[in-house]
């Protein structure tokens, strides 16, 4: 096809030694075309992409976030490929930027730009938010096994946990501060001692801090719970991989927990048993169950936006 037939169907010319700007409104058609015939100096299409862009525009619409179509000066398209398809996926016209001539293999040779990541979204629209906290709230999450953190839900979930975050970060600083012996295991101290807050047991965890530390740092046990404690987690999780500890350790969190709400002075044994330690078996009741996102498997409850209250 010669580049006048180009310009007649896309409105301007893709062959350009000069950089050109203008906004085009792209048909399923035209998107089609630039596609067979213009597409011959791209990375390969990413299906899941393609996918993920058509689920944004049959949601939300079509965003007009900027990011522009580029050709190269030869005339063949760089970027914008998995939203072409996209659009014709879902067969609508869309506006977009469209750019001309830009350099041959200079996406080769440019520094790439920076993906973003929820935690970007998070303090870009907090300022003051800390990576330590975004770190927490995305475990707080993971643990609650219900909606993980991304990009479309970052700025709701840290409006609805950054005063519980906070709360549960400085729970757990002194500790931290004082002790190193469960240094790779923070961010989960510090998403349980949150939902500790959220449930109103802050007392509770600040106990169980207390004693943990005193138990690590005193020459004698000081309670019957967290010598317990400590001991279990050092003699079950020596052969599990990374995220088994840090799960095991979540769950010893919880079962303390419950402990110390029985008997707050700690003088009461930790009671466990492999075969109980875990998912299956800790869901069915206590502080791990009402820390859970959909304890019942329901599949539509709210995540503590409207049936979560504390317990006192």
């Amino acid at each position: 096809m010669q580049t006048t037939n180009y310009e007649t169907i896309l409105g301007f010319n893709p062959v350009s030694d000069t950089i050109g700007v203008r906004q085009v409104d792209v048909t399923p058609q035209m998107a089609s075309m630039i596609l067979v015939q213009l597409n011959k100096d791209n990375r390969k299409i990413v299906n899941s992409q393609v996918t993920k862009i058509s689920k944004s525009i049959r949601e939300d619409g079509w965003l007009e976030d900027g990011q522009p179509l580029t050709f190269n000066r030869e005339g063949n398209i760089t970027e914008g490929q998995h939203r072409l398809h996209a659009i014709i996926s879902e067969d609508v016209t869309v506006p977009m930027i469209v750019v001309t001539g830009v350099t041959l293999d200079c996406f080769t040779r440019c520094a790439p730009a920076k993906p973003r990541r929820p935690e970007d979204e998070i303090q870009r629209k907090d300022k003051l938010a800390k990576p330590a906290e975004v770190s927490a709230l995305r475990q707080l999450l993971s643990r609650r096994r219900g909606e993980k953190l991304n990009m479309k839900n970052a700025i709701e979930q840290w409006n609805f946990w950054k005063e519980d975050v906070r709360a549960g970060r400085d729970l757990v600083d002194d500790f931290f501060d004082s002790t190193t012996d469960f240094d790779p295991y923070e961010r989960t101290f510090s998403a349980w001692a949150a939902l500790c807050v959220r449930m109103g047991y802050k007392e509770t965890a600040e106990t169980l801090l207390s004693c943990l530390k005193a138990e690590i740092l005193d020459d004698d046990s000081v309670s019957c719970l967290t010598r317990e404690f400590i001991k279990y987690f050092k003699e079950y999780n020596w052969n599990m991989p990374a995220a088994g500890r840090t799960e095991l350790i979540y769950q010893l969190l919880c079962v303390a927990t419950d402990r110390l709400l029985k008997k707050p002075n700690g003088d009461i044994q930790l009671g466990v048993t492999p075969d109980k330690m875990n998912h299956t078996s800790l869901s069915n009741s206590g502080t791990y169950r009402k820390f859970l996102d959909d304890p019942d498997g329901i599949g539509d409850e709210p995540y503590f936006k409207d049936g979560f209250e504390p317990d006192n």
